[in-house]
């Protein structure tokens, strides 16, 4: 039973974490689509800007709730990981 649930946890904070990495990238087009072409920022090396996308994306939209949206499917993945994680401690 304690394998069965583990293993749930498991692939339930890591569905969250790819379900928030989407919506990141929805992020990055939507940032990407208000830039000049010679300002874009490549989807390659974007980990390395993730919070000046964040940063400029909230500064185009303001209005918008996907960053919102995006740290909570974050938060809880992590959560869900490292709880899965400390389970094994206790």
């Amino acid at each position: 039973m304690r394998v069965a649930l583990v293993t749930s946890a498991i692939v339930a904070g890591t569905a969250c974490i790819i379900t928030a990495n989407i919506i990141f990238y929805g992020i990055l087009s939507e940032v990407n689509s208000k830039l000049p072409p010679d300002q874009q920022i490549d989807f390659l090396f974007v980990n390395l800007k993730s919070f000046d996308i964040v940063r400029r994306h909230a500064g185009l939209f303001p209005g918008s709730q996907k960053r919102k949206r995006m740290f909570i499917w974050a938060g809880a993945g992590f959560a869900l990981l490292l709880l899965t994680f400390l389970s094994g401690f206790l």
